[in-house]
């Protein structure tokens, strides 16, 4: 087997209600649509005698609590009775923990390969991805979807949306989810968490992360100057798109020198 390349794509929650607890599944369900960024982790997979994981951030080896990678690995095996011993190296581009997705997609890299490399139907993938992590449906294809509820999905068939380039700040203070679902449970029925249309949990991820609200609010003074702007996920990225190069400019060069920890990156969405 030659080395294998994947590439496993970030993605954006543009919009995202959180519907109700599904007592059952112990998860709350969410209403959410879906971009998926060229902003990727580059995951490189090689045949070997024993199953070895590991990940890069800029070149150094990092510990990666609860690894989907050897959890979907371990799922795989056990159900379609295949032994799976190879050498993986992950480089992480995607942050870690700011609600892009980047476990999930590297579960979903890593699981369409295993169809592939054992000569089982990808088709199975509707079924096995929502049995390992919540959100590894999402990266079945590079199309924009709409989430409804527990893992049910439709493409959005659309015109290609109002931007291309597109922004995401990333606080130095991660979310952590549970305690950011938490939260929202607690203070869900308050006049605070239905002022923000975007995303649900902003008025959480405000309550939780200092650091994100002063960050969110600086950016809701200069929402004049965006096509589209909010907050991923549970948090803490914040993502916008500008209407003119010249805003972009002088907004960028603004939030440098007032956030200096703030990490920026710009990215693309998949046409």
């Amino acid at each position: 087997m030659k080395t294998t390349i994947l590439k496993s794509p970030a993605k954006i929650n543009l919009t995202l209600k959180v519907l109700n607890y599904d007592q059952i599944l112990m998860k709350h369900k969410i209403s959410s649509k879906v971009y998926l960024l060229k902003l990727s982790d580059t995951i490189i997979v090689l045949k070997s005698k024993n199953l070895s994981i590991k990940y890069y951030i800029n070149k150094k080896k990092i510990t990666v609590q609860n690894d989907i990678i050897k959890k979907t690995i371990i799922y795989f095996d056990k159900k379609y009775g295949t032994s799976s011993k190879f050498e993986i190296s992950i480089n992480k581009i995607i942050p870690i923990g700011y609600g892009l997705g980047g476990g999930s997609s590297n579960s979903a890299s890593i699981l369409k390969f295993l169809y592939n490399f054992h000569n089982i139907d990808n088709k199975n993938f509707y079924i096995d991805a929502p049995n390992i992590g919540s959100d590894v449906l999402i990266f079945k294809d590079n199309y924009p979807k709409v989430i409804d509820g527990l893992n049910k999905f439709k493409k959005i068939n659309t015109k290609k949306p109002r931007w291309r380039k597109i922004f995401l700040l990333i606080p130095s203070k991660k979310n952590i989810t549970k305690k950011i679902f938490d939260i929202y449970k607690k203070n869900k029925n308050t006049m605070m968490t239905k002022t923000f249309s975007q995303n649900d949990l902003v008025y959480s991820s405000m309550m939780f992360n200092e650091e994100f609200q002063n960050l969110y609010n600086f950016i809701k003074t200069q929402k004049d100057k965006f096509k589209v702007n909010g907050m991923s996920g549970s948090g803490s990225s914040i993502f916008f798109t500008f209407k003119s190069n010249i805003a972009e400019k002088s907004l960028i060069n603004d939030i440098k020198s007032k956030y200096p920890l703030v990490r920026i990156e710009k990215s693309y969405y998949f046409s």
